[in-house]
């Protein structure tokens, strides 16, 4: 699982996520493109994946699925009627979907996807919530969420993000700095330091 940050401020949709990446215990930073937790796509969508590795990638490996609607926009009745649908087919052909005896298969991923001003999340069992302020999800994001929540109009976006991220740090050992910050607008990638 990853941290993941969303805050929507007029136009723009900011992102934020953590580096890090822990295996048999070992903690490490992933600072390589193919890795990040948030992807930007060719058609300027943002998907950023809350989930294992395994998932993750397999998730990025099928970006293509995460298309707009006919009029070039990010809807919520597009999500639903031709993402979600793919996305689910493909997790579960390639065995990722958590499948449990009368209960409905779900996947361990949950996705932040953003498109200009446009902010949706898919959860775990298919749903998908749109959002028109922020969102944290994964790890410790309780922390960073009420952090997002107090941002001022006056605050730098993305100094609050790094903010929250720090936060999330100082008490979940899985989120750890460098960040990697990305908005809708520049769509330029921003390694940061961040305090923890």
């Amino acid at each position: 699982m990853s941290i993941l940050l969303a805050y929507k401020r007029k136009d723009t949709v900011y992102m934020g996520t953590d580096t890090r990446v822990i295996v048999n215990d070992v903690k490490r930073n992933e600072l390589c493109a193919c890795n990040h937790k948030i992807q930007r796509l060719e058609n300027g969508i943002l998907l950023g994946a809350s989930a294992e590795r395994l998932e993750r990638q397999t998730i990025f490996a099928y970006s293509d699925l995460f298309t707009l609607d006919k009029n070039g926009e990010l809807t919520k009745k597009h999500l639903v009627k031709e993402v979600v649908p793919k996305l689910y087919k493909v997790l579960q052909r390639e065995g990722l979907l958590v499948e449990k005896e009368g209960e409905i298969p779900y996947m361990r991923a949950v996705l932040l996807l953003a498109y200009k001003d446009t902010l949706f999340e898919i959860c775990a069992g298919f749903t998908v919530l749109r959002y028109e302020d922020c969102q944290a999800l994964g790890f410790a994001s309780d922390y960073a969420q009420s952090t997002l929540m107090n941002v001022k109009e006056t605050d730098d976006v993305n100094t609050q993000i790094v903010k929250a991220l720090d936060i999330a740090a100082k008490y979940c050992q899985y989120v750890g700095a460098p960040y990697l910050l990305i908005d809708t607008k520049e769509g330029e990638y921003q390694l940061v330091k961040g305090d923890k």
